[in-house]
């Protein structure tokens, strides 16, 4: 999976530095683009990822002909980090035009947030303090769920739904759920909530799910197919 990140401040830092870590995530094809040359430098010599030193909101970097160019199009995953929303929610712009599947951003306004749930820009986060969990959470059960814990005899998994998934827009009614299986909550990226039956799986939902018997295949083909 190819991972964009915007952005190379702490958060970055903090992202890059959780993803070093487990060996999964590892696997990933991750660029950063940062506007300062210091820190593009400083995040060149402490991860293994590519670093390209410019402006994000300058189109031309994303543009074939450019020297350091960044073909959106390539990208699985785009995920702006700057410390400024408008950077921000531009990035997400541009990497839906170019298709790419899941977007998330940094934001700060809870507005800026609604607004980009509403637009289906991507998925906004604005919880500062477990921000860097959060985004890794994200990348960690993009592909197929993963065991985030355990509750007695349950396990509990975290999974992301995309646009191809068989889940994704479907009330969690329309799933018929085996009985031992629950989503305990979702998150979209500005609060966490407790489905009802009624409510439909949007793309970019992060949903956490109780199982006893259900195995990581069997959690995988009721929600991805």
């Amino acid at each position: 999976m190819r991972i964009l990140i915007i952005g190379g401040g702490s958060v970055t830092y903090e992202l890059l530095s959780t993803i070093s870590k487990h060996k999964e995530l590892k696997k990933h094809d991750i660029a950063v683009v940062e506007i300062n040359p210091r820190r593009a430098e400083e995040i060149s010599k402490a991860f293994d990822v590519t670093v390209v030193n410019g402006d994000a909101t300058d189109i031309s970097l994303f543009e074939s002909q450019a020297t350091s160019s960044i073909n959106l199009s390539d990208f699985d995953v785009v995920i702006a980090l700057t410390d400024r929303d408008e950077v921000n929610v531009f990035v997400l712009t541009l990497a839906k035009h170019y298709g790419v599947n899941l977007r998330m951003a940094r934001v700060k306004s809870s507005k800026i947030a609604d607004m980009l749930v509403k637009l289906d820009l991507g998925i906004p986060v604005i919880v500062p303090s477990v921000i860097g969990n959060i985004f890794r959470t994200y990348l960690d059960t993009l592909t197929e769920p993963k065991i985030l814990g355990e509750v007695g005899e349950y396990k509990i998994y975290g999974i992301v739904l995309t646009s191809t998934d068989k889940a994704t827009n479907k009330k969690v009614e329309e799933l018929q759920l085996p009985e031992d299986v629950k989503i305990m909550f979702m998150f979209n990226g500005v609060e966490f909530t407790i489905p009802s039956k009624e409510d439909v799986l949007k793309e970019g939902t992060l949903l956490y799910v109780l199982a006893k018997e259900a195995s990581v295949e069997d959690i995988t083909k009721i929600f991805k197919g």
